[in-house]
């Protein structure tokens, strides 16, 4: 896995994290998700959500929507989204 971080090659690192049972595995592919654009890639959003799901790494995952809620209210004002980001990590601490 960390050599295919290294390449970036995405589709790669989805589908071996995809394919993987292994918590690590799943928390650093989320991770380096989180480094590309996923605010305009829905897929990569979806999997970002999955792989913390899967890793069982409920902190990052909700960690992951308050920074989902940042940047609705800082690049799209979008507060409605902000807010349904903060209820979704709060719905995760709570698991």
């Amino acid at each position: 896995m960390k050599a295919l971080l290294k390449s970036g090659d995405t589709e790669k690192i989805i589908f071996f994290a995809g394919v993987s049972r292994q918590r690590e595995i799943y928390i650093m592919a989320a991770n380096y998700l989180q480094s590309l654009d996923w605010q305009n890639q829905p897929d990569i959003l979806h999997n970002i959500i999955t792989f913390y799901s899967k890793g069982k790494a409920m902190d990052l995952l909700a960690n992951f929507y308050v920074a989902c809620a940042q940047v609705e209210i800082d690049e799209f004002q979008n507060y409605e989204k902000a807010l349904g980001a903060l209820v979704e990590a709060q719905d995760v601490y709570r698991k």
